[in-house]
């Protein structure tokens, strides 16, 4: 089934998921970056040691996975199923060459994200020293 999403010049693949679906990934961010932020606060206020600064890793990570995807209009869970998520969040097949194009999105995201996480945890290994 083909849906009304199309192809964005200079896109990297056609959207996998609507503007719903756009949206809640920005506020899954914006909720992951509020926490990250009063938990680094948290640790630079109890000069806490580096290994539990870790810990920062995973609401950077999960807040860079729902602003990435928002980006990119690519949702890394539709991408791996194949589907297309609608404004009800119903799912329907995705076009076999928009899948494989949306999973290679999919891919830069995951490493993106990690990346995000990890920078964020190191950072505040270095707040906490100073």
């Amino acid at each position: 089934m083909e849906h009304a999403a199309t192809v964005m010049e200079g896109a990297a693949c056609q959207p996998n998921i609507s503007p719903a679906g756009v949206r809640r990934r920005r506020v899954f961010g914006a909720w992951n970056v509020a926490a990250g932020i009063l938990l680094v606060a948290g640790l630079i206020g109890a000069r806490a040691r580096w290994y539990w600064c870790l810990v920062v890793f995973v609401p950077a990570v999960l807040a860079a996975f729902g602003f990435l995807q928002a980006s990119r209009k690519t949702c890394v869970s539709r991408a791996a199923e194949g589907t297309f998520e609608h404004e009800d969040f119903s799912k329907t097949p995705a076009d076999p060459s928009n899948a494989l194009r949306s999973r290679v999105v999919a891919s830069g995201i995951t490493r993106d994200a990690v990346l995000v996480g990890l920078a964020a945890a190191a950072l505040t290994i270095l707040a906490t020293r100073l």
